[in-house]
């Protein structure tokens, strides 16, 4: 990967907390968690950087590459607990050697949880120079919370946008949800810092990615298939799905639902006997469900700050039906043809497709729009985060000896500049120290390697021949020397 080390962020050292949502026992499934593909795309459109990610323990996450790092990690099994809890000790004593390796950002999946995690890391000596990033899956508001009894927690997620560099939601919406737990508030009748809030929040849009090849689908013969390819829960408007397709001909209409759940909700009621209740156990039948029905159906009608599975037909060229929300004009578009907004409106749109007809709709490049804010960002953060630093180090001209010498791995740069000494918060500043000075890290590696490319290393040696008599404490035959205590051991890339 030396190829891509001028851009900025290359060798750049993310950590990834995550919010795991999707259980099924004490096993996470990732492969229905959206707050885990959110994940899996930022380090899609960050290979240059190494990926440390907490994931729970009992999981199958494939290997994500040679630049990610899967660590197992205590997380709570329960949505609303998820908010709340959070192992520090573990973190900071447990899982990460700070010895041995750096971070540069934190993503954050769970914004209530920042400041535990920043707290966590302070506590080891660690956390100074890093720069933090919230993802907002779910909004605090009176719309979002499960009952009107359940703790507000909205503050906290204000919390962790004013301690972070930058906040993303999916699209101003969120914002509005979140404006809106201050209506009639006695302790928020100043209202909110639009300004300040809009200066720290950008936006992470999400669009399908492609489909597998398509696999054989059994479907009954006769009927015309409208898809309900959502949750099977209130928030995702069972019941207007209910209402407005009980009256259909149901010797010509089949109102197909993918959750299997909705035989046997955990609550609200159940699907009606006349649905057809369905999962799919692969994407590749899951494509040929949706090319062989008129059409998918959406019903949120109420709290929702993004939608995948409304895009999912629209990128097979099938027609998505869409009762309208302010969400949508994010999602799909102002101007889309389909959207509906009371049942004669439904029925109107459903007679009017014809069984084999295709909709051919640009959805906007929310990908790409995520990719692009999420880079600039970062980079932008760096080139603020420069203007704090300083621009000495007692120990910053040693690090670039050993470096230059090809000993660059901290463990080894530590034992020659800290041996004595077994933690501190100055570590962190001068491997930045030596980032700003033509240094770079290896992103595939799992523990900070330090090196210099070689149209860099004359203007290093400069800076080490200016620094006059520096005792750089190594080995006089050769100038520097590895830790005795620890062995490289490539074959799994791990030290002992």
């Amino acid at each position: 990967m030396t190829e891509d080390y001028n851009n900025p962020l290359y060798g750049r050292r993310i950590l990834h907390i995550m919010s795991p949502v999707r259980w099924r026992g004490n096993k996470f499934q990732h492969h229905g968690d959206s707050n885990y593909k959110v994940m899996v795309k930022t380090i899609k459109f960050l290979p240059q950087c190494h990926h440390t990610v907490l994931v729970p323990r009992n999981n199958n996450i494939p290997n994500l590459g040679k630049n990610v790092n899967l660590i197992p990690f205590d997380y709570s099994q329960s949505v609303l607990s998820n908010r709340a809890y959070f192992n520090g000790k573990e973190l900071a004593n447990r899982i990460i050697d700070w010895r041995g390796q750096d971070f540069d950002f934190i993503f954050n999946h769970q914004p209530e949880l920042l400041y535990n995690v920043v707290n966590s890391l302070l506590s080891s000596r660690y956390g100074l120079t890093l720069e933090c990033f919230n993802f907002f899956h779910w909004v605090d508001c009176p719309k979002s919370r499960v009952t009107d009894g359940y703790p507000e927690g909205f503050f906290r997620q204000l919390e962790a946008i004013s301690f972070a560099y930058k906040s993303y939601f999916h699209c101003p919406v969120s914002l509005d949800y979140m404006k809106s737990n201050w209506d009639k508030k006695e302790y928020t009748v100043s209202g909110l810092n639009e300004k300040l809030m809009k200066d720290k929040i950008n936006y992470f849009p999400l669009g399908v990615g492609d489909f597998p090849d398509a696999e054989k689908v059994a479907v009954p013969p006769g009927k015309k298939i409208l898809l309900f390819n959502h949750r099977w829960n209130n928030t995702t408007g069972i019941q207007k799905l209910i209402e407005y397709t009980k009256d259909l001909d149901r010797d010509k209409w089949l109102v197909w639902v993918t959750d299997e759940s909705a035989k046997k909700p955990q609550s609200g009621k159940p699907a009606p006997s006349w649905m057809y209740v369905k999962n799919l156990p692969s994407g590749g039948q899951y494509r040929s469900l949706i090319e062989k029905s008129v059409a998918t159906l959406c019903f949120v009608d109420n709290y929702m700050t993004w939608n995948l599975s409304v895009q999912d037909a629209i990128k097979l060229k099938k027609p998505s039906l869409a009762f309208k929300h302010p969400t949508y004009e994010h999602v799909l578009g102002k101007d889309y043809p389909l959207y509906f907004s009371s049942k004669d409106e439904f029925h109107s749109l459903i007679n009017k497709i014809p069984e084999d007809k295709s909709i051919d709709w640009d959805l906007p490049p929310h990908d790409q729009q995520f990719k692009d804010n999420l880079i600039n960002d970062l980079i932008d953060s760096l080139e603020n985060s420069k203007k704090k630093k300083t621009t000495k180090t007692k120990y910053g001209v040693e690090w670039l000896y050993h470096t230059l010498q090809g000993n660059g791995y901290k463990k080894n740069l530590l034992h020659n500049s800290h041996p004595d000494l077994h933690k501190s918060n100055a570590w962190e500043g001068i491997r930045q120290w030596c980032l700003d000075r033509g240094v770079k890290d290896t992103p595939d590696e799992i523990y900070t390697k330090l090196w210099i490319p070689d149209e860099n290393k004359e203007s290093v040696q400069k800076i080490i021949d200016e620094a006059g008599n520096v005792d750089y404490k190594g080995d006089p035959l050769d100038g520097t020397k590895k830790d005795p205590k620890w062995a490289e051991n490539y074959s799994d890339n791990k030290f002992f």
